[in-house]
């Protein structure tokens, strides 16, 4: 009786045992099935990271950039969505605040995704090579890369009426600029960034800055081109103080002689300012 109970109870033991083992493995399999090729790159968040490193923050942060390269490349191979992309970065960038490639990498990652990347993305990369640029400023690359990402990636996208546009356009000027002055970016940076500003209306920064960078660039083909830039903005300067001054010279006419004619009140009114080499009214 007794060892018929005892192979009743090892039946049930044995069942059991297999009902849990087959339930485990479905539901492993469900696991697995849920799981994505992302979820294995899951970083924890960067303040647990800070904790976690045990004041190796250097060399933690050395670790999750050769695994942030090999996520970054198996996206490609997967065309995936690169959710992941910013997490690795901030996280790096709180354990090294340093780790400079790591800025530009966000620039690279965040922008030029497999499945393409939203507004979001574009705004989220920029924010981090702008606190870049502003860690390294003497870092030329950094700023093309600033500036560059803005002009040709971000305000394609925007709409054109888009209140923040000018300043953006102002913004990648000035990153492109300090590029060029470092030497960095194509050759033909010093001219788009004249050309921008001219669109801005920023005339006098335009001529500033071809006159400087006249010395530092090489090309000769580039330099002839400042060269008639130069000998077209000094003649619509020119032109552009003479309007003003005589502009202002008929406004202080109007104001305190109105009844005067103007060939009379040329020899009675105060002399007017005007830039170096500007003529007078006349």
């Amino acid at each position: 009786m007794k060892g018929l109970a005892r192979t009743t109870a090892l039946a049930v033991l044995i069942g059991i045992v297999a009902g849990v083992w087959t339930f485990r493995g479905r539901a492993m399999d469900h696991y697995l099935g849920t799981q994505t090729y992302e979820d294995i790159y899951y970083l924890p968040p960067p303040q647990w990271l800070q904790v976690m490193s045990l004041g190796y923050r250097r060399a933690l942060a050395d670790l999750i950039w050769l695994r942030a390269l090999i996520y970054f490349g198996d996206e490609f191979e997967n065309r995936g969505a690169v959710k992941h992309v910013f997490n690795y970065g901030d996280s790096m960038l709180a354990l090294d605040p340093d780790f400079e490639r790591v800025y530009r990498w966000v620039g690279v990652a965040g922008v030029y995704t497999p499945a393409g990347s939203p507004v979001e993305y574009l705004e989220r990369a920029i924010s981090v090579l702008r606190e870049g640029t502003q860690r390294f400023p003497d870092n030329g690359k950094l700023a093309w890369d600033t500036g560059a990402t803005i002009a040709y990636e971000l305000l394609p996208r925007l709409p054109k009426d888009d209140p923040n546009r000018e300043q953006l356009q102002l913004e990648a000027s000035d990153h492109m600029m300090a590029a060029a002055r470092q030497g960095e970016g194509p050759e033909w940076l010093v001219l788009t960034n004249a050309t921008l500003l001219g669109k801005l209306g920023q005339s006098e920064r335009e001529q500033r800055h071809l006159e400087e960078m006249y010395a530092i660039v090489r090309n000769p083909e580039v330099k002839a081109q400042i060269e008639r830039r130069l000998s077209r903005l000094r003649d619509a300067t020119y032109a552009e103080a003479f309007r003003n001054a005589n502009a202002e010279f008929e406004e202080r006419r109007q104001r305190e002689f109105p009844y005067m004619p103007s060939s009379l009140y040329f020899f009675v009114a105060e002399p007017i300012q005007t830039a170096p080499n500007a003529p007078g009214p006349g």
